[in-house]
């Protein structure tokens, strides 16, 4: 894959997890999960490793692995090393293979979501920790689906 079709599914990924899929039609009182979900922001951090003397090279006076930097270094995309190259690859497949992961669970857990944590505002944890406080109602799907993604063990989304 060339670094140009790299560097857009990064941006495009980037862009379509920071803003989120709007969901149609009006706002209710008491929306379920993918309706609260679909009018926040998701965020996944990954680090692109392999870029920083490109970046330092190209863009100085940019901060590293911020969104401004990856724009100044796609003007240059035809002189980045190929360490930088990779690095920005695997950064876009950890970023591809969160938002699945992600959308998984979602879809696993969004009628316990919906039946125990309607009224959990998602962010920093809360929904997983909702989850988890009604482990022994909730669905054994939605459970496996956030253990097989290690969305069970992170605290902070």
């Amino acid at each position: 894959m060339s670094i140009n079709k790299i560097l857009s599914v990064l941006f495009l990924t980037m862009m379509f997890v920071s803003n989120g899929a709007q969901a149609g039609g009006e706002e209710q009182e008491g929306d379920g999960l993918v309706d609260k979900l679909s009018k926040g922001k998701i965020t996944i951090h990954t680090d692109v490793k392999g870029c920083d003397e490109d970046a330092a090279q190209y863009c100085p006076d940019l901060p590293l692995n911020s969104q401004k930097s990856f724009m100044c270094m796609m003007a240059y995309e035809h002189k980045l090393s190929d360490e930088c190259k990779l690095g920005i690859a695997e950064a876009a497949l950890a970023i591809k293979m969160s938002a699945a992961a992600i959308n998984y669970s979602v879809k696993a857990c969004e009628a316990d979501a919906d039946k125990f944590c309607l009224d959990v505002q998602p962010g920093e944890g809360r929904m997983i920790r909702c989850i988890k406080e009604h482990e022994a109602e909730v669905s054994e799907a939605c459970i496996i689906s956030l253990k097989e993604t290690g969305l069970w063990n992170v605290d902070d989304i």
